[in-house]
């Protein structure tokens, strides 16, 4: 415990047992606590012998009064080193403080365990122990304590993406901060607005209560690191809001003011957003020095998340400044660390995902069993109810429609969890394929770097090639990270999208030729989708690699793509030179096309002629139609 801390503890239960007029023998324990706590520090001692004095006092005092404070003292020692631990202080001290009535203690017991609750991302725990506290101290007309409990509140909800009422609380301890004139209670207020109209779009929204946070946090310097805390996210609202002189300025301001505090990772965090602003200005050797300079102080004080984040960032600035080595070289610790992580979030997820499976499992059994009691209630009432006379006939109906009622209540809290649970994995599902996205486009990256870098013809044109399957299956789950269908692709979009993007980079003459689609619209599945996308990559650069000699104006390459009875087709009919002969499957594309079409227990087939043009047909027999 440090000596600021040490003091206002003192001061704390000083000012506390006089307000509760606590017995003398109470007030001497007390003070024999903190006369031992003052000794520890005098003597320099550690944490951890800190936390054995006060365990020491636990074991040999009988007072609960003395136990319940000395508890709360090793919540506080124990917070940020061990948060289970901490927890279970905090129910410890909730608990003397209830068996004695003290109601003071009672609602910081509940802040304090709904504190820890949201720590173990207990948020339905956490809210219940919120609410207890606020009411006392709304009763107590004790506006500096409401008010963190309204922020607490509307951080679980944040936390839980309940954006609406985040906002109604967060406001709520707006509006009662200002009343009493709690600049630091307010601007922290102010901030977690404009974060929460940040997340949702409304940049200049967000832009006015930042302002409006750090007009509040300037006005006491002991508010310096919620000051600073401010002035990074309104630093950063400037630069989406693409203002970015001012947003260069502030964070210049910053910068002075961590580099004075010695506070590295806010000093990292500013540095990383000067080297944003000056990327989306494309200004790429400005940016440079910023973000190496950021990510060497993530790196050597151990900011590993931050690090991580930053990699793709100093790749891309790498690449645009000709550094190709420092980008290759930065993919591949990138691959490592994901790889590392991605297994990690993944083992976290199932035991999680079990877990609630397990709770929610017991959950539905304890109120079935409920249910099915108070059924056989209701059909023992109805056998008497019969039994007396019709005359409680009407009786009993309105009371068993009371029961339905209830029940139906029941079932919509149940269909709420269930509806909140399916989009906790709708967003899993849409952030792994968001990363499957980035993943092949650093691949593409890779492979264009790559290609600039050969001088063979041949080897060019193979890894264009690859470059282009790989923007094939980009797209698509491109398309399944935006859309609200996460399992399915639409084929009209996805295939418009993929023919225009193969026209526009693979144009082997001057004149471009000409192109038609006539595609109908299914919902396919990634299975169905990918392969055929790849095939029908395949298909289009063989005709505008082979199909013309001499692009005219009557040139014309058609893609259909329809379902016909039980099969899907896909046809590629360009009026090109021809051919005679049967196709040679040496090439690579040709061998891959047949794989795929295995794979899709699908016929391949050409019908050509010498000057009449190509009709490739692909008919599928193994495909999912979602819709």
């Amino acid at each position: 415990m440090n000596k600021n801390n040490l003091i206002i503890f003192i001061k704390f239960k000083i000012c506390t047992l006089l307000k509760h007029n606590q017995y003398y023998s109470l007030l001497r324990s007390t003070l024999f606590i903190l006369i031992l706590l003052i000794t520890s520090y005098a003597k320099g001692q550690n944490k951890d012998s800190e936390i054995d004095s006060l365990k020491n006092v636990i074991k040999t005092s009988a007072n609960d009064s003395v136990k319940m404070i000395t508890y709360n003292a090793l919540r506080r020692a124990t917070y940020y080193t061990d948060a289970e631990t901490s927890k279970t202080y905090t129910k410890n001290y909730l608990e003397l403080a209830t068996k004695l009535k003290d109601s003071h203690h009672i609602a910081l017991g509940r802040f304090f365990l709904g504190n820890a609750e949201v720590l173990a991302g207990n948020y339905d725990t956490a809210l219940s122990n919120y609410i207890i506290a606020g009411n006392y101290y709304e009763k107590e007309k004790d506006s500096s304590r409401l008010c963190s409990v309204l922020n607490s509140i509307g951080a679980v909800y944040e936390k839980t993406r309940n954006d609406s009422l985040s906002l109604l609380y967060y406001k709520r301890s707006l509006k009662i901060s200002k009343s009493i004139s709690d600049n630091r209670r307010s601007g922290i207020a102010s901030i977690n607005i404009g974060n929460i109209y940040n997340e949702l779009g409304d940049i200049d929204t967000s832009i006015t209560f930042l302002e409006d946070a750090i007009s509040d946090l300037s006005i006491d310097p002991n508010h310096q690191s919620f000051l600073i805390l401010g002035e990074v996210n309104l630093a950063n609202a400037y630069g989406q809001n693409k203002e970015y002189k001012k947003a260069f300025n502030l964070y210049q301001e910053i910068l002075k003011k961590v580099d004075t505090i010695k506070d590295v990772y806010n000093q990292a965090n500013v540095l990383r957003g000067i080297s944003d602003v000056f990327v989306h200005q494309k200004e790429y050797k400005n940016a440079l020095p910023y973000a190496e300079k950021a990510f060497r102080i993530f790196n050597e004080n151990n900011f590993t998340d931050d690090s991580f984040q930053l990699i793709p960032e100093l790749i891309e600035i790498h690449e645009a400044n000709g550094n190709y080595k420092e980008a290759v070289t930065l993919y591949s610790k990138y691959t490592k660390i994901k790889d590392s992580l991605f297994t990690e979030t993944k083992d976290k997820n199932i035991a999680e995902a079990v877990q609630k499976y397990e709770t929610e499992k017991k959950d539905a059994e304890l109120k079935l069993l409920k249910l099915e009691g108070e059924k056989k209630d209701q059909q023992n009432k109805l056998y008497i109810a019969l039994a007396f006379a019709g005359l409680l006939i009407a009786g009993l109906l309105g009371f068993f429609g009371y029961k339905n009622m209830q029940k139906n209540t029941v079932l919509a809290k149940q269909k709420k969890l269930l509806e909140a649970t399916l989009s906790e994995k709708n967003t899993l599902l849409k952030e792994v394929h968001h990363r499957v996205k980035n993943s092949f486009q650093i691949v593409s990256s890779l492979l264009y770097l790559q290609s600039e870098n050969t001088d063979d013809k041949e080897a060019k044109i193979a890894i264009k090639e690859a470059e282009n399957r790989v923007r094939s299956m980009v797209l698509v789950h491109q398309k399944l990270y935006n859309k609200e269908e996460l399992v399915g692709i639409n084929t009209k979009e996805y295939i418009t999208d993929l023919v225009k993007d193969i026209f526009e980079s693979h144009q082997f003459q001057k004149k471009p030729i000409a192109y038609q689609l006539d595609v109908e619209s299914l919902v396919l599945d990634i299975e169905s989708i990918t392969p055929i996308g790849l095939i029908l990559n395949e298909l289009i650069i063989n005709a505008l690699k082979h199909a013309f000699q001499d692009v005219t104006d009557k040139s014309e390459l058609k893609v259909l793509f329809s379902k016909e009875n039980n099969e899907l087709v896909l046809k590629v009919i360009d009026n090109g030179k021809g051919f005679e002969g049967e196709i040679k499957n040496s090439s690579f594309g040709i061998t891959l096309m047949n794989a795929l079409s295995k794979k899709l227990k699908a016929t391949l087939s050409y019908v050509s002629a010498h000057n009449k043009g190509t009709e490739a047909v692909l008919k599928i027999k193994k495909f999912n139609i979602l819709s």
